[in-house]
């Protein structure tokens, strides 16, 4: 079980409710993406930000550490409410996203090394509803999650490997994402699907090449609809999130980017509208990613 699916499980104690027909798709993306008042900035401010992320990428390079440490040990969870800036469109953000990724380092790992992640999680619908910090050691070759031997779940290797075959053509990735991702539900709409799908790369790129990356980034620019924000996540920070609405959802599922690196991390769900349980704004899951290390030993820490 990885963390996107563990994230799937958070809610496997809750109650039905009048919402249960909506819970299905809320599921599926939660279970792929398990990690100062401004208007909405013009794509020049982007790109200033893109190029101090290029710089500080750079400067990470060449101290030579593949480790990312995203908070301290004693996380803050975010309010609830959590603070929510729109932003509007997220199609330039992400598009200087990718030219700040691209001009980065690759992360790399070979056969028999782990992937150390560091999580923090809030369920508001627990009877303790957190912070709960984790960490979990996965391999970062594992045939048995590997040509389709574990559904939609795929190896750490076989993620980068999909990252490395990917075309310059952001229709083609889509197209290749969709069918890493398969839907499952006849009712999800393809625009739908492909963010799901290549969220999930995001989520999941604990190895990665910076040119396929990049790809990903420009690709889920090209779907019509995505949204970005200003947030605060599980662990009290600022950062970027990413969402398209499903107009049969009463919530709506976010991706979070880190604001100085763009990489993915963390989730959070949010209520759209008000009711008897949950308020307009209210964050019911959220979690963030702490730290994520290519290690030797399983149980080793970096």
């Amino acid at each position: 079980m990885d963390e996107m699916t563990a994230v799937r499980e958070l809610r496997a104690e809750a109650p039905a409710a009048e919402r249960a027909p909506f819970l299905a798709g809320r599921d599926r993306l939660l279970r792929e993406a398990t990690g100062r008042t401004r208007v909405r900035r013009l794509r020049g401010d982007w790109r200033l930000m893109a190029a101090a992320t290029a710089a500080l990428i750079t400067a990470v390079a060449l101290i030579g550490t593949q480790v990312v440490d995203r908070g301290p040990d004693g996380v803050q969870p975010g309010a609830r409410p959590g603070y929510t800036l729109e932003l509007g469109s997220a199609k330039d953000l992400l598009n200087d996203a990718a030219d700040a990724i691209a001009a980065g380092p690759a992360v790399t790992a070979r056969d028999g090394q782990w992937i150390y992640v560091k999580t923090v999680e809030t369920n508001e619908t627990d009877d303790e509803p957190g912070p709960q910090t984790s960490e979990d050691w996965w391999p970062y070759a594992d045939p048995k999650m590997e040509n389709g031997k574990a559904g939609d779940d795929h190896s750490p290797r076989e993620e980068y490997a999909f990252l490395r075959s990917l075309p310059d053509d952001p229709a083609k990735v889509r197209a290749k994402a969709r069918a890493f991702f398969y839907a499952t539900d006849k009712s999800e709409t393809r625009p739908l699907h492909e963010y799901r799908a290549l969220v999930a790369v995001l989520s999941r790129a604990y190895a990665y090449d910076p040119a396929g990356l990049a790809k990903v980034y420009r690709a889920l620019a090209t779907i019509p609809g995505v949204q970005a924000a200003e947030v605060e996540d599980a662990a009290g920070r600022s950062a970027y999130a990413l969402y398209l609405r499903d107009p049969l959802s009463t919530y709506r599922d976010e991706v979070l980017l880190d604001p100085a690196t763009y990489l993915y991390s963390g989730y959070r769900s949010v209520a759209e509208g008000g009711n008897g349980e949950w308020g307009k704004g209210d964050v019911e899951l959220g979690g963030a990613r702490l730290a994520t290390a290519v290690v030797d030993e399983k149980g080793e820490r970096p």
